[in-house]
């Protein structure tokens, strides 16, 4: 696992005023303002050119080739249960090869609240708004919001410079 901090750059608005919209194509809320191909993953994500503009300071402290950014909103409620990630979709999109190593980091936008989840392995994550947790490849993780207030995370997918 990797962790650190970055110096937050945002504000509420800018992940609390997304434009948030249901795609009635999956059974589970994932939201996207743009057409992509999402996973049922029982959160809500954001796609958006603008996000680029808005957190471009926090995702160029990530030393990352085809960075790839969205803003994950978890419900009251909502989980994403253990499971490893395949990057299928994004090594298409990218032209990934399967000698690249494919690191996702999640950086919390807020202060934390109870009942918000971030686990890696056997190890929760916790932390200030700008905290940060990466790890590389298919390594176990979950998410979920147990508590009252919803959840904001910026998630950034990219390859690992050599």
């Amino acid at each position: 696992m990797i962790q650190g901090q970055i110096k937050v750059t945002w504000d509420r608005s800018d992940y609390e005023d997304l434009p948030w919209q249901e795609n009635k194509n999956h059974a589970a809320k994932i939201i996207t303002k743009v057409t992509v191909d999402t996973h049922n993953l029982g959160n809500l994500m954001c796609f958006d050119e603008d996000l680029l503009g808005k957190f471009y300071d926090a995702m160029s402290e990530f030393e990352l080739d085809k960075k790839v950014i969205a803003i994950n909103k978890f419900c009251p409620g909502q989980m994403l249960p253990f499971h490893s990630d395949k990057y299928e979709t994004y090594r298409k999109r990218n032209n990934i090869n399967e000698d690249d190593v494919i690191q996702r980091v999640i950086v919390f936008l807020h202060e934390p609240k109870p009942g918000h989840q971030l686990w890696i392995k056997d190890k929760i994550c916790m932390g200030p708004a700008g905290s940060y947790f990466a790890w590389e490849g298919e390594t176990e993780h979950m998410a979920a919001n147990l508590g009252i207030e919803a959840r904001y995370v910026l998630q950034l997918t990219g390859v690992k410079r050599k």
